[in-house]
């Protein structure tokens, strides 16, 4: 089968629309909707390298306590009208940063030192680009991993920028139990972090999951679902909610990051789900946190939807200071 790519142009009709039109022919494409197919090309993106994660490879141990948050030490950019629904973000191992946004597949790469669109390039089948509520990106070995919020996971190859690409689709079954708002990679377990945002059962009522998907064996790991108490975040920020919005894996502290839109706030946690520390973001320009990644040298990288305005990076460095 033939791994045929076609070129795409975003076209903007005013504020916030845009009009996805594909402008050469689709070729022998091949819709990948089963559980376990391969893809076609090689697997994988350019750069990627896991990291070791051991302490020996970390010279400080950084945890939430040495991101200040600070409005202004922090660096902060608008980005293009095509990102004002950002949503997830990724770091590829040679440290480029992914974003996507809401309904479309369309994955973009960002240069997060001054917020302008390197390239973009969109999942596609052969009739229609991808469609979905995609809540998170993860950049792995194996290629680009894109969540949505009933927990289906769409694999892919990296794109150059216009092309579309053909992907892969797996239903994990989370979605029975939660609504799914971010994804992270593991790649010390060769897993994806799925985090649930809202329960669905009166299991999960008050309960916040991690779900944790084998990349290798292409399933959930029933074993591996860590279930965290909603007051155990919200005790912090004297609250009663706390809902997700985005989750990353630190590269050297090996725990998870979470941020929530809702409560305007970033939440450290232990892979095992005990909550080390929960901040509010106190810049203002802070108007729905749904984005996290960590740049090499463990800058901070956050994403705003625009909620009608345009969307916004913004970078948090590392402190010194504990």
């Amino acid at each position: 089968m033939k791994n045929t790519k076609a070129k795409f142009q975003l076209i903007c009709l005013g504020p916030g629309i845009l009009l996805y039109m594909l402008l050469t022919g689709f070729g022998e494409f091949a819709s990948a909707e089963g559980i376990g197919e391969s893809l076609n090309s090689s697997p994988g993106i350019s750069g990627v390298s896991p990291l070791a994660d051991t302490p020996a490879a970390s010279k400080r141990k950084v945890s939430l306590e040495n991101y200040t948050l600070d409005p202004e030490t922090a660096t902060h950019w608008k980005l293009p009208r095509e990102l004002e629904e950002v949503s997830g973000l990724a770091i590829t191992g040679d440290n480029r940063l992914l974003a996507h946004n809401d309904e479309r597949a369309i994955i973009y790469e960002i240069d997060y030192r001054n917020g302008s669109i390197v390239k973009a390039f969109q999942l596609s089948d052969t009739n229609y680009p991808a469609a979905g509520d995609f809540e998170g990106i993860a950049a792995t070995d194996d290629g680009i991993f894109l969540v949505t919020s009933n927990g289906r996971l769409f694999q892919c190859n990296e794109g150059n920028a216009g092309e579309s690409v053909l992907f892969n689709v797996y239903t994990t079954g989370v979605g029975r139990d939660c609504e799914i708002e971010g994804l992270a990679y593991d790649h010390t377990r060769r897993e994806l972090i799925l985090i649930c945002k809202e329960a669905r059962s009166l299991e999960m009522e008050g309960q916040l999951a991690l779900c944790r998907w084998s990349i290798d064996d292409r399933r959930l790991d029933r074993d591996g679902q860590t279930v965290i108490p909603v007051n155990d975040f919200s005790r912090h920020i004297k609250g009663k909610k706390f809902h997700p919005s985005g989750i990353e894996r630190h590269p050297e502290s090996g725990n998870y990051y979470i941020v929530a839109a809702r409560q305007e706030s970033i939440a450290e946690i232990t892979p095992g789900g005990k909550v080390i520390a929960v901040r509010k973001f106190p810049a203002k320009w802070h108007r729905q946190v749904e984005g996290i990644a960590f740049a090499a040298d463990g800058t901070l990288i956050v994403a705003d939807e625009g909620a009608g305005r345009k969307g916004r990076l913004t970078l948090y460095p590392v402190s010194d200071r504990p």
